[in-house]
């Protein structure tokens, strides 16, 4: 007998307790004091979605010596360390951490509980300082008016000249506003306090055990068959990661939308526009539709926002905006694409063009008379335009809750599609902010590395912050593991399918009925959702129907203005 036991794993507990988030300006709680339930419950709902994000335990690793002194890495806590609302009436937050020994568990725990809140802590400070320095330029910008117009009172030498009374009007409405200004800057308190705390830290005596069960293999020469059956469907069994592309609905519960497979060959810094890539991007964006991740029909001036984000980076999430854009427009669509990673905004290299100084960060920091025709680029591909990223900004989510909804207003009404190349979910609350203002997200996943666990990890993170239509892309899976059944029944469906053309399922080649336009299933069996290689018999790429052949120089939606019309941010 050959027995083998896996170490206990021990977890713990600690206990936040949230508050009203402190907010500074005009009219607002500067203390952050708690004030009505259903705010503070709706506002631990985000911060355990927060929680468990990379730039959340990448602070606590930075911030806490104890942990590195241990051996731990900031991946670890993205793996043991958890956070959920324990109960729908009160604004509490249950940390839980899980290790091999006690002692560690609890010093994971304590560690991000402590952590999180002096990062909630840094967070106020830094909107105190913003506040507190946009006041300070107000007041200066009003001073500077009232000297102006006293300078200009002074400069009448006859004291009854109808003009002063004029300017003396605007010059005590100037003074008014700026001792308006001045008193709310006296009233922002000297420092921040987050809108979190400790109400019951982890304790030694608080560990539990969760041992796993002994795995016993009896190994003999008579049953060595037996035994290795065994082993393979162990293998199976513990595997946590997608392996075909029908475990999508089942493993995560998400639409299938396609496949990038892994000898697909694409040049780094390009757009896939030819060969299997293209086909298979052309094929995933017609799923988009069948799916119901977007409406059934769209165009300008109500076009659709599509978000393609990953639970991590580097998962080849701009490959697949650029290539789902390239598709589109040899349909005949117009698209933009817009780089929403403004931590890293690189999607401009993609299309060969070079960085823009005013892009989209430029929009989001400006206060007037910015136009969007203006960050607009024309890119290499007929029929489709870039906003690129503009200068890195480390932290975005404020300017992208209070104006991207407006721009996406008016991006609408100017295209027919508009792919956001947008941040991976994990790495902060960007990404599901950006899903929020969307139509459907496209999430990509690499197949060969990304577990289970994280992927559902992110799906949570969206579905607490928004309802909007996830599907699921699968990169560089093997061929070998796709689906033949679905291939083969897809790809007589497809064949003479639009690209994103909108063309409703009649029937198949055997003359059965199947699906018609905008069915939301989920795809299995009965709606088949994949996609066969170029070599399969009766299979054109979609890229060479002659139903929509692009203009090579289609008129731009986004005329181009005079540079001088648009104010660059004041840095």
């Amino acid at each position: 007998m050959l027995s083998k036991a896996q170490p206990a794993a021990y977890a713990v507990n600690s206990t936040l307790l949230v508050y009203s988030a402190p907010t500074f300006g005009t009219g607002t709680n500067t203390q952050g004091t708690a004030t009505s339930s259903v705010d503070t419950l709706s506002q631990s709902v985000n911060d355990a979605a927060e929680i468990p994000t990379r730039s959340v335990m990448n602070f606590v690793y930075q911030t806490n010596p104890a942990i590195k002194a241990q051996g731990f890495t900031a991946d670890d806590l993205l793996v043991d360390v958890t956070a959920m609302n324990p109960s729908a009436t009160t604004s509490s937050i249950l940390i839980t951490a899980t290790a091999r020994k006690p002692a560690d568990a609890v010093l994971l725990v304590n560690a991000v509980a402590n952590g999180y809140v002096a990062y909630k802590t840094k967070v106020a400070q830094d909107q105190l300082d913003t506040a507190r320095a946009n006041f300070q330029n107000l007041y200066n910008q009003y001073k500077t008016q009232s000297q102006d117009l006293e300078k200009q009172i002074l400069s009448y030498s006859n004291s009854s000249d109808p003009h002063i009374a004029l300017l003396t009007a605007d010059r005590n409405a100037v003074i008014a506003s700026m001792n308006s200004v001045q008193a709310q800057l006296l009233q922002l308190p000297a420092s921040a306090k987050g809108n979190v705390e400790v109400v019951q830290p982890a304790k030694f005596t608080d560990v539990t055990s969760s041992s796993k069960s002994s795995l016993i293999l009896a190994v003999t020469a008579g049953l060595g068959l037996v035994v290795g059956l065994l082993i393979w469907l162990l293998v199976i069994l513990l595997d946590k990661r997608l392996r075909a592309d029908d475990q999508v609905p089942e493993k995560l519960g998400l639409s299938y939308l396609g496949t990038l497979s892994k000898n697909t060959e694409i040049q780094p810094g390009s757009v896939p526009s030819t060969g299997l890539a293209a086909q298979q991007l052309a094929d995933i964006g017609v799923n988009l539709r069948l799916t119901g991740v977007l409406p059934g029909s769209w165009h300008a001036p109500q076009g659709a926002v599509l978000l393609v984000t990953s639970a991590q980076s580097v998962e080849g999430k701009t490959t697949v905006a650029s290539g789902l854009a390239a598709a589109a427009s040899r349909g005949g669509r117009s698209v933009l694409v817009i780089d929403g990673n403004l931590r890293q905004p690189t999607t401009h290299l993609a299309f060969g063009t070079t960085p823009a100084s005013f892009g989209l960060s430029g929009l989001l920091k400006a206060t007037g008379g910015e136009n969007l025709d203006a960050a607009v680029q024309r890119s290499n591909i007929p029929g489709v335009w870039l906003l690129a990223g503009g200068t890195a900004m480390e932290d975005s989510t404020l300017l992208l809750e209070q104006r991207m909804p407006g721009i996406l207003a008016q991006l609408r009404k100017k295209t027919d599609w508009i792919i956001i190349d947008g941040p991976s979910i994990l790495s902060g609350a960007e990404a599901s902010l950006l899903a929020s203002m969307s139509d459907g997200v496209a999430m990509v996943v690499d197949a060969p590395h990304d577990k289970i666990a994280l992927l559902l990890r992110a799906k949570a993170i969206l579905r607490s912050l928004t309802h909007t239509p996830v599907g699921v892309i699968l990169n560089q899976l093997p061929q070998l593991k796709r689906n033949p059944y679905y291939a083969a029944v897809y790809a007589e469906d497809t064949a003479n399918e639009g690209i994103l053309s909108g063309q409703k399922y009649s029937s198949n080649s055997n003359g059965h009925d199947v699906r018609p336009e905008q069915a939301a299933a989920a795809p299995g069996p009965s709606t088949p959702n994949q996609f066969t290689s170029s070599s399969m018999p009766g299979r054109p790429a979609p890229m060479d129907l002659p139903l929509m052949q692009p203009n090579p120089n289609p008129p731009s939606p986004f005329p181009s203005p005079r540079r001088m019309d648009m104010t660059p941010p004041q840095s």
